[in-house]
């Protein structure tokens, strides 16, 4: 524990100069305020993306057997079975029971979720080509003011 003066303008206490300790770890630097929280030696960039998956019903089945996440495991070795104690993960919050509700480190190949987000994209873009057109998501004129010059969005 560290010794502290008292402030004499605000009575608040603070450190003393000598025998400081930060409690900050040094060691575990690139884990703060970054997106995933985790050890950059355990992640391959390169060649994966990642996202944590919640374990709400039927999620985790979704995201690991209907698509192309894998879960990261803590050792890096490869586990056939089901069992989700040894994958990285956090408490997420909490489930409408009280229990915790937790959050899976998952890893899906970069060209995948390129393809994925491309596909996507797409989409999306031919939605805002019809709405610059004045027609709503299923194609049909809207009934709302067009201005002759068209609808603009930047």
């Amino acid at each position: 524990m560290t010794t502290t003066t008292r402030d004499n303008d605000r009575g608040r206490e603070k450190p003393a100069e000598q025998g400081q300790r930060r409690r900050k770890n040094r060691e575990s630097g690139e884990l703060t305020g970054r997106r995933l929280g985790v050890p950059k030696s355990k992640l391959d960039l390169e060649r994966f993306s990642y996202r944590w998956v919640n374990d709400t019903p039927g999620r985790m089945y979704a995201m690991t057997q209907e698509d192309d996440w894998t879960p990261v495991l803590k050792d890096g070795e490869k586990d056939a079975s089901h069992d989700l104690g040894n994958v990285i993960s956090y408490v997420a919050g909490s489930k409408a029971d009280g229990s915790a509700m937790m959050a899976y480190l998952c890893a899906k190949p970069k060209g995948f979720f390129d393809d994925d987000q491309k596909e996507k994209q797409t989409a999306l873009d031919a939605q805002d080509r019809e709405l610059k057109r004045g027609k709503d998501r299923n194609g049909a004129a809207q009934s709302d003011y067009t201005p002759h010059s068209g609808i603009k969005i930047s």
